[in-house]
């Protein structure tokens, strides 16, 4: 895949014009190694049970056990130690923090992922930086206070926050390094499309249903889900699925002309007055579990009359688009390659009318008559109970 969206091949002469699909904000990871060395994954962890109750939490993420989070981290700001931490390489270009990330160790020999942001940006903390940006769309100081809380209370699919750190110059925030490195370099890897594929992905996107699904429990949406958010790291040998990158997160489940996320994941519905963030993250996984199967995107934009390609969807539906549109590394149509199960399921995901979307199995949803995702054949499917 290429994080620029020049992937129209097969179906039209010309599309519209191709949109950045960089991460406008870099996850913490360990890079993909180049396409001609890149392992096969390893085999599949034992497919996902049916899906966990969230845990019973004592309290919501409101905005003030958020803000109380927040506060102690600022609070423990400690200062950078620069003989500390031995630098390896650059990870990522932090664009929207207007940083980097590096892969650094220690000298005991652990390895990290620290997030370096200028101090100019991120401020002396959460509040003199919504004094001076108010209108941000990216928070660091809720990055980091979210993922602070998260660890409180045990939740498994966030990176470890070792420690912030900091200089004259520099903010540095320390967090556990995931081993296996995001979604966007695991979509370039074998196997190709096709039920080997499929097979392989199933208990990924089994973790990260519960992932998001548990994380709306609490009250959190995320509003950047994305193939860059999505890490991956070894668990004593299985895979182990990081969501990163909270900075554009939010307590509020419905939010008015707030657009989040890159525009290849953003709901038709965030284009508009106001949105249900919730169904707007199930919307951003329908394009997530799209980019897994087939090794590309469906789409540029969902902006009305933005990209030719999402307007023959808005027009025809999935299915068709399925059976027209071919593999970017091959001949074959999608509808060729993708089962009808999963096809279903992010037919389903991709729903434009966010009423007609499947949710998570969330909380919230339970007084609903609104499917889940775990009513899906493909996932029960691969869980051997059909």
């Amino acid at each position: 895949m290429t994080k620029l969206s020049a992937f129209f091949c097969g179906m039209f002469p010309s599309s519209s014009p191709p949109v950045d699909q960089s991460p406008s904000s870099a996850p913490v990871h360990t890079p993909a190694p180049p396409p001609s060395t890149r392992p096969t994954p390893a085999p599949p962890a034992p497919p996902p049970r049916p899906p966990m109750k969230t845990p019973e939490v004592s309290e919501q993420v409101t905005n003030e056990v958020l803000q109380d989070s927040i506060d102690a981290v600022t609070s423990g700001v400690q200062a950078w130690d620069p003989e500390e931490y031995i630098l390896n390489s650059l990870l990522q270009e932090a664009v929207r923090n207007h940083g980097r990330v590096d892969l650094m160790q220690k000298k005991s020999g652990e390895k990290f992922a620290v997030k370096r942001m200028p101090n100019r940006w991120v401020r002396e903390g959460d509040r003199e930086f919504n004094e001076q940006y108010p209108t941000a769309s990216e928070r660091p100081w809720v990055d980091i206070g979210l993922v602070r809380y998260l660890n409180t209370i045990q939740y498994p699919y966030a990176c470890e926050l070792i420690g912030v750190f900091r200089d004259e110059e520099n903010t540095y925030v320390t967090v556990s390094l995931a081993t296996q490195g995001d979604l966007f370099s695991w979509c370039d890897r074998d196997p190709r499309p096709g039920p080997a594929r499929e097979a392989v992905m199933l208990p990924i996107v089994g973790q990260i249903f519960t992932a998001v699904r548990w994380l709306h429990d609490l009250g959190v949406a995320h509003r950047d889900l994305s193939l860059e958010n999505i890490l991956l790291t070894d668990n004593g040998g299985s895979q182990q699925v990081k969501l990163i990158d909270f900075g554009m997160s939010t307590t509020q489940r419905v939010c008015k002309r707030e657009l989040r996320g890159k525009q290849s994941y953003q709901a038709p519905e965030m284009h508009g007055p106001e949105y249900d963030a919730f169904l707007a993250d199930e919307f951003a996984l329908g394009v997530v579990l799209f980019a897994m199967a087939v090794q590309d995107y469906p789409w540029t934009s969902t902006k009305k009359n933005s990209c030719q390609l999402f307007e023959y969807i808005s027009t025809f539906g999935l299915m068709k688009f399925l059976k027209k549109r071919k593999l970017r590394k091959g001949a074959e149509h999608l509808s060729d390659v993708l089962s009808t199960e999963l096809a279903q399921l992010i037919d389903s995901m991709l729903q434009l009318e966010p009423g007609n979307r499947l949710c998570l199995g969330e909380s919230c949803f339970s007084g609903e008559a609104r499917r889940s995702v775990w009513d899906e054949v493909w996932i029960q499917r691969f869980r051997g109970q059909k």
